[in-house]
């Protein structure tokens, strides 16, 4: 007994699907977002526009859900996307900074970005900052 705890303590727990995928997580909100944004959107559509068509008259109904579902959507995945992309744009600012003082003072705000962003992300800003003698190899 106490060699299969010993065994099992030394595992690793899963995280949970969104944590492990660190690096993807801009791209899924951002796809995220998209399909939200066109399903309330292509639903709106219906309601304003195409429910008074009689061959439209029938989908009122499933545009009511899917408008529904696409503004779940919207609630749970353009927060983290707009979160995300923020940084990414605030990381790409600092890497076009040409002042190295001003870039010591932001080195630790761009160190926060790729962590948080992780995947290409992190790859880029450490070669950045290899690049201009800020990190050792």
């Amino acid at each position: 007994m106490g060699i299969m705890r010993a065994l099992f303590a030394k595992q690793v727990r899963p995280m949970g699907w969104w944590n492990n995928q660190h690096g993807n997580q801009l791209r899924i909100s951002g796809t995220g977002t998209f399909a939200s944004s066109l399903l309330t959107v292509m639903s709106a559509t219906q309601l304003m526009f195409l429910q008074d068509n009689e061959s439209f008259r029938e989908y009122t109904g499933t545009s009511i859900v899917l408008i529904v579902i696409g503004f779940i959507g919207l609630a749970i995945s353009a927060p983290t996307f707009l979160n995300l992309n923020a940084r990414a744009k605030s990381l790409n600012a600092i890497m076009t900074t040409k002042s190295m003082s001003e870039l010591r003072k932001l080195k630790g705000d761009g160190d926060e970005a790729a962590r948080i962003l992780g995947g290409g992300h992190q790859e880029a800003w450490i070669l950045y900052l290899q690049e201009k003698g800020l990190k050792k190899s």
